[in-house]
Order: structure tokens, then C-alpha cells, then sequence
């Protein structure tokens, strides 16, 4: 996906203008004042430990990860931002209200190719079944957006390296297995092993597991100068909005224009 598939999201957004809820803990005045920039995209309803001079519509709570969860479930906000709260609290949270596994993908933009990256949570994405869910939920999210998504599947080694470590073979054999799977399903997914530099162009990336998702989320956005846009979390059904995003942020214009714009396509009925 080029540059254009982020215009279109932020035109979506700011159309739609939905109410979004974002999570605040131990806020600072620069945080909140950087959050005005993100009213171009949805009503904003800020939850947690805001005292009453907050500038914006808020709601003050001890446990802003339930009640984050609690006013998405009821329908009182169109979707959901994790903000800066703890991430493992606000996950159990959304398992505990919807009794769902929790499944990432990070969409990132660099040097003009955005694409879907997970798993990206250290405990994600442990088995070739759940990278496998998450790669067909994440084709499911793209073609609600009028992607037509091309997939690339990342392993331990090269094809030739077969013979080397059973670690290894474990590895290709199950990119071997998901992309053939992806493929049964209808979706052009290709298994590249551990060529990283071949998925450029491609949609979605899935990572041999979350450590080393999150390794290569952290190597682009840390050290390559990469966008992140959030990490929406992918249900079946995607019929709630939830976009994780990173605490080291300075801002959070990128989720809540993801979360702003996944609201207004659910609202058109493409979800």
C-alpha cells in the first residue's frame, strides 16, 4: 500500500468524526496539550487520571484500562485508544470483557509503503495457527478498507537452509504451512523465510513470533524513523474498535485517526 491508503484513512476519519475514547495514566500537560491535534479526526473522551481542569470532554477513573473497555462494550464511544495506559492491564481488560484472544497488527508507514506488521506483543503469535488467525484477520481488515491484500510470511532461514537446526526446519516447515493455508483461503500470501528485505510492497507481514515482531516493530520505529500508526486489534467479526498504542509515544494523532476511521467503515457496513 503507498501513501494514498493513509490519505484515504485520515479523509475517512475526518468525515466520520466518531467519538473516540483514549486512556491516560500519570498525564503530563505536554500530553494533553499534544491531543488537540487529534480533534481534526473524531470527538475525543479521555479516561483516566485527569483531574477537573482537563480542556477536553474526560472521564476521571482509578482503573482507566476497565473503564476504556467497559464504555466500548456499551457503545457510549465508536472506538477505543489504549493511549498511554499500562498495555498488559488494559489487554486483560478487553479478554475479560469479551472473553476473546488479544491478536495486533501495527500498521506502519516508511518512506511511503504502509503495511500491517504482527504479531508485535512479546507473548503473541506462538503457534503457526494463531500467526496464521492473525494473517487472515488482518487480509479480513485490509479488504473492509478495499485492499485487495498481498501477504508475506517470514520464517527462521532461508529455503536452502533446510537441514541446519530442527529449530530451523520447525520454522520454515510452519511458514510453509501458513502461507498455503492463506492461500487455501483465497488470500495471495507468499513465504519468504527470513528475506525481510523481499517484503517490501507487501501488505501484511507476519513475523516467525512476537519477539521477533516486536524486534523488528522497535528496529523501525526507533532506530528507522518509521510512522505507526497503532496496532488495531483484529476480531472475528471486528464489530468493536480497539488500537493499541505504544506508551513511548508523544503523541497520539496516528490511533485515534486508525481508530476514527476503522469506526466509519464499520458504520458503512463493510465490517
Amino acid at each position: 500500500m503507498d501513501a494514498s491508503f493513509i490519505r484515504s484513512l485520515q479523509d475517512r476519519a475526518e468525515e466520520r468524526r466518531a467519538r473516540i475514547g483514549i486512556g491516560i495514566w500519570n498525564a503530563d500537560e505536554e500530553l494533553i496539550a499534544s491531543l488537540h491535534s487529534a480533534e481534526r479526526f473524531a470527538e475525543l473522551l479521555l479516561v483516566g487520571d485527569l483531574g477537573e481542569d482537563c480542556p477536553f470532554d474526560h472521564m476521571n477513573s482509578n482503573e482507566p484500562w476497565r473503564d476504556l473497555v467497559r464504555l466500548l462494550a456499551s457503545g457510549e464511544i465508536d472506538g477505543a485508544v489504549r493511549g498511554n495506559l499500562p498495555a498488559g492491564r488494559s489487554m486483560r481488560a478487553l479478554v475479560d470483557r469479551f472473553g476473546l484472544p488479544v491478536r495486533r497488527l501495527a500498521l506502519i508507514e516508511l518512506f511511503g509503503w504502509s503495511f500491517l506488521l504482527g504479531p508485535v506483543g512479546i507473548d503473541e503469535g506462538e503457534t503457526s495457527s494463531a500467526r496464521l488467525d492473525l494473517l487472515l484477520g488482518g487480509a479480513k481488515l485490509l479488504q473492509g478498507l478495499g485492499v485487495s491484500p498481498r501477504a508475506a510470511v517470514l520464517s527462521g532461514g532461508r529455503m536452502e537452509d533446510r537441514g541446519r537446526s530442527e529449530r530451523v526446519d520447525t520454522s520454515l516447515l510452519e511458514g510453509d504451512q501458513i502461507a498455503a493455508r492463506a492461500a487455501e483461503a483465497g488470500i495471495n500470501a507468499e513465504h519468504k523465510g527470513i528475506l525481510i528485505e523481499s517484503c517490501r510492497g507487501d501488505d501484511i507481514v507476519i513475523a516467525p513470533e512476537g519477539i521477533s515482531g516486536n524486534l523488528i516493530f522497535r528496529t523501525l520505529m526507533l532506530l528507522c524513523g518509521a510512522q505507526s500508526y497503532g496496532a488495531p486489534v483484529i476480531t472475528e467479526r471486528m464489530d468493536w474498535i480497539f488500537v493499541d498504542s505504544s506508551r513511548a509515544r508523544s503523541g497520539f494523532d496516528g490511533p485515534v485517526m486508525l481508530a476514527g476511521a476503522l469506526a466509519g467503515m464499520r458504520g458503512a457496513g463493510r465490517y
